[in-house]
């Protein structure tokens, strides 16, 4: 098959799975929340994304597009690494790390790992006897493939398709296994007054972990993205998500990036979140952070706050970021 007929086929099955996403109105709904197991998945990743509300499946070009879009791996250069420390209420915590290099002028292999430590958590039984205390633990493994569609792209428009494949582990009292995909989509175009970005994914296709008798459903989501680059160092950029275990929601963010000297860079950012408006309050989707590049290295903050619980997520990442040499394909235009 042509580069052109994959891409082509790509589309249509990210497409496809999102409309039939929207027509199953049962399950996409608040009444589905808790429907669906391995909820650590939706864990976003990266400070740069969080920070700007999620709204990233569109703008995504570095190793961390494992998570938000695997078709943004082809927009990396030569090599990127990233990594993420991220501490949440009590004693959770979440870290990740991502590697992803250029193979040929077109593809991108990447591979990434994660863990969620959730703590000792007293442990009873049915007569509130105590039985010590255990401590849950999830790992997942990711690689993925990013590739540029020459059939597609040219001096106007560039499109890119990217999958990524998972296995996950949970370890609480009993262990399960599950395995995962996405399949996404990205466009950009050069031509317009505006240049702008579309996108399309579909997260966590597969087959759910058991644990007893039952098999849970893997969360699966929808999203479409957008965003928009009216001067140099500014994007606006806006998702669409459709969770098969909540109601549709949306982010916005924005980013605005200038050059202080040759070797730094300065970034700040914000955005906001439908996710948790309605359970947290209005105050917990919001979120905002700030970036420092020096050289080939990136620092990265993103602040959160959990609204009515009282508290707040600090996540800060560390990437590494390779560019180009000599081709002119991959610089920013």
């Amino acid at each position: 098959m042509r580069t052109g007929g994959l891409a082509r086929a790509a589309a249509r099955a990210v497409l496809g799975a999102g409309l039939a996403a929207s027509a199953a109105a049962g399950d996409f709904a608040t009444t589905a929340a808790g429907t669906t197991g391995s909820e650590f998945l939706l864990f976003d990743l990266g400070a740069r994304g969080i920070a700007m509300g999620g709204a990233f499946s569109a703008v995504t070009d570095d190793a961390y597009s494992l998570y938000w879009n695997p078709a943004g791996l082809a927009k990396i250069p030569r090599v990127s690494a990233s990594f993420m420390y991220s501490r949440y209420v009590q004693d959770i915590s979440y870290q990740s790390a991502a590697y992803a290099q250029r193979l040929t002028d077109t593809s991108v292999a990447g591979g990434g790992i994660r863990y969620q430590d959730l703590g000792s958590i007293p442990r009873t039984d049915i007569s509130a006897n105590d039985l010590g205390t255990f401590h849950p633990r999830n790992y997942v493994v990711e690689l993925g493939w990013g590739q540029t569609v020459y059939d597609l792209s040219d001096a106007e428009v560039d499109i890119d398709i990217g999958v990524t494949a998972r296995w996950l582990h949970s370890q609480i009292i009993e262990q399960a296994d599950g395995y995962a995909g996405d399949l996404g989509v990205q466009a950009r175009f050069f031509s317009a007054r505006v240049p702008y970005d579309l996108s399309a994914v579909v997260q966590n296709l597969g087959r759910g972990q058991k644990f007893d008798q039952t098999r849970d459903s893997m969360p699966m989501r929808a999203k479409f993205g957008g965003a928009l680059r009216p001067v140099r160092g500014l994007i606006l950029a806006a998702d669409a998500g459709i969770p098969i275990n909540n109601a549709p929601g949306g982010s916005l963010g924005l980013e605005y990036g200038w050059q202080v000297q040759r070797e730094l860079k300065a970034s700040v950012r914000g955005g906001f979140n439908s996710l948790t408006m309605k359970d947290l309050g209005v105050a917990s989707g919001l979120n905002f952070g700030f970036g420092l590049a020096v050289a080939d290295f990136s620092f990265d903050y993103a602040f959160a706050p959990l609204g009515v619980l009282g508290a707040s997520v600090h996540r800060f990442s560390v990437s590494f970021n390779l560019p180009a040499k000599v081709s002119r394909r991959y610089r920013d235009r």
